[in-house]
């Protein structure tokens, strides 16, 4: 197979303005994995994560061919990167719940701080869970539906209700503007707190 050869399979992402994919290409005889994620950016960019997961992010104008003559030219670079990070230890991953309670868990928070988004118009949300590799929650604000990863259950408790007001946020502000985070500090005052403990939680 050479350098070009992609392959499409479906990928347990929660839905966003574009929907996330995970692709394989051959870099010098080695199968990659990555994950494309169409966005509203100028340029391909690329990013590699300690455990090892290849992450791209591209402007859904950008042609398919075009994405993968931008990585065959990083080869080199990707490569030695995973060998790095193949090389590096990692401790195992903490479980605070099982999957089941995890998602009773993240039902029972939704009720909890629905009152507040309630009184500003919000109507109570469709609430989905699926395993996810990249993040930690979905809000698709048009259809008023929230996803939940539930490898939430690697989290601790003060992190789960983080992504809960996080997600719900949204129906309120639905990017990540400064006047996002302004609104989620109001009910989460310990949230950058959250976000670097949830920065530290390998989830692959």
């Amino acid at each position: 197979m050479n350098n070009s050869a992609l392959r499409n399979r479906t990928h347990p992402f929660g839905k966003s303005e574009y929907a996330d994919m995970m692709k394989e290409i051959y870099l010098k005889n080695t199968k990659i994995q990555y994950d494309l994620q169409y966005k509203k950016v100028k340029n391909i960019n690329l990013r590699i994560k300690p455990d090892g997961s290849i992450h791209v992010s591209a402007n859904k104008r950008v042609p398919q061919k075009v994405i993968d003559e931008f990585l065959i030219t990083k080869a080199d670079f990707i490569l030695k990167a995973l060998e790095k990070y193949k090389s590096m230890s990692y401790e195992p991953k903490k479980q605070y719940f099982t999957e089941d309670e995890v998602k009773d868990i993240i039902l029972a928070l939704c009720k909890k701080v629905y009152p507040y988004f309630e009184k500003q118009g919000v109507k109570y949300p469709q609430i989905k869970f699926r395993k996810m590799v990249s993040r930690w929650g979905s809000c698709h604000c048009e259809k008023g539906i929230l996803t939940f990863n539930t490898n939430l259950m690697y989290t601790p408790i003060e992190c789960i209700e983080y992504v809960v007001l996080h997600e719900f946020t949204h129906f309120l502000q639905p990017n990540h503007s400064g006047k996002f985070y302004e609104e989620l500090s109001k009910t989460c005052p310990r949230r950058k707190e959250c976000q670097n403990k949830l920065k530290g939680i390998n989830i692959r």
